[in-house]
């Protein structure tokens, strides 16, 4: 009798440990602060001088799900994410798919806060289409930089990402995330 009372009383422990963890570990997951990027001064800090100011910057924000243009910054956090460019891969080694290109995109992550911050071209960035199909990357030998690492604060992290897409692709989206929140940020490339 004392030996199942023993094991059921060891099961509870492990079930409420378990829920602890699991507890902390979503306490964590949360929403990204995503917004357009002032040429001159972050929103972020911004909105960080006074709340009249933060409300200001809220309402003058775009959305999340904003569309953005090539070139344009957006605040993920305490990224700048920016999205320079894109161009075709020209590589004689790595050839598409019959019916694909490969497609390279010139993005920058410059880190604005007093922490390290990891950044991943696996975990965080994707390519769809306006059909909702989304894209591999894929690797390419004529492509410039790597974009993964760690970016120190007030440094930058600059590469290319690549994606093997279809050719006749009407329209396609270049989207940055974290696995860890929701939001995302996303530039028209197509």
């Amino acid at each position: 009798m004392f030996t199942h009372r023993r094991e059921t009383y060891i099961a509870v422990k492990k079930l409420v440990a378990l829920l602890a963890v699991l507890t902390v570990v979503l306490a964590g997951c949360g929403e990204a602060n995503i917004s357009k990027a002032d040429s001159s001064t972050s929103a972020k800090s911004s909105a960080q001088a006074s709340p009249a100011a933060a409300k200001e910057t809220e309402s003058a924000s775009p959305k999340a799900e904003e569309t953005n243009k090539l070139g344009d910054s957006v605040n993920f956090d305490d990224l700048v994410v920016t999205v320079a460019g894109v161009r075709e891969s020209k590589s004689q080694l790595m050839k598409p798919k019959e019916g694909n290109k490969i497609l390279l995109v010139d993005i920058t992550a410059e880190n604005k806060g007093n922490k390290e911050i990891n950044v991943s071209s696996m975990l965080q960035t994707k390519m769809a289409d306006d059909q909702g199909y989304q894209y591999n990357l894929t690797i390419v030998d004529d492509q410039k930089g790597n974009f993964d690492g760690a970016v120190a604060a007030g440094r930058k992290l600059r590469g290319e990402v690549a994606f093997e897409v279809p050719k006749d692709a009407a329209s396609l989206e270049f989207i940055f995330s974290d696995p860890f929140e929701s939001g995302q940020a996303i530039w028209k490339v197509k």
